[in-house]
């Protein structure tokens, strides 16, 4: 049996990935025009790749412009990541950073929750195929609502391990993390199941 759960992000083919990536890097600086100038180039450099490109998230049900989109995320997504990796590691010099994540118990529920979830709104399209139209942020709505005593026991343990490292303790930092790794740990269940059934 299939389950169709609908994608919010699409991925690019290796190939793709590694063109955008090195395109961004080569033009990390470039001013929004020339920046354009040379996307437009490049397109028709890489005419060949595209297409393939196109064809793959077309068959994977995107729906918008792949060109538009392809563009965006070099622009916004991976030249960012030039930038910030520089600003980022100037950082790391001044000061080291521990990495701190919410304990094992609280991640087990979201887990739990996540998969419920999924398995409650799935509705039966034919003998083999599944449709599951919900998102990663009703989802979240729903276990916060559902478990918000369970969440704030566990987000007081995350706030006493952050203090034992002389972590900062920001209200909206915290609930920015939880609702972040939510959504990352519901896209990776989605694919498991996608797979699974």
């Amino acid at each position: 049996m299939n389950i169709d759960i609908p994608i919010k992000r699409f991925k690019y083919s290796d190939t793709m990935t590694m063109l955008l990536d090195n395109f961004a890097r080569i033009h990390q600086y470039d001013d929004r025009k020339d920046f354009r100038k040379f996307w437009d180039e490049f397109v028709i450099e890489n005419h060949n790749a595209f297409e393939c490109e196109v064809g793959l998230l077309e068959s994977r049900g995107f729906t918008g412009d792949p060109y538009i989109a392809m563009y965006k995320s070099t622009r916004f997504y991976y030249r960012k990541l030039y930038i910030n990796d520089s600003v980022t590691s100037n950082i790391k010099k001044i000061k080291t950073h521990r990495y701190s994540k919410f304990n094992n118990t609280l991640l087990s529920l979201i887990d739990t929750v996540i998969e419920k979830h999924i398995s409650e709104n799935i509705t039966r399209v034919t003998d083999h195929e599944c449709i599951c139209d919900i998102t990663p942020s009703s989802s979240y709505k729903t276990f916060y609502d559902n478990y918000e005593n369970d969440i704030t026991l566990h987000i007081g343990d995350y706030v006493r391990q952050m203090q034992s490292v002389g972590g900062e303790i920001v209200s909206s930092i915290i609930s920015n993390k939880l609702k972040k790794t939510f959504k990352n740990r519901f896209y990776k269940i989605q694919e498991k199941l996608k797979y699974k059934l």
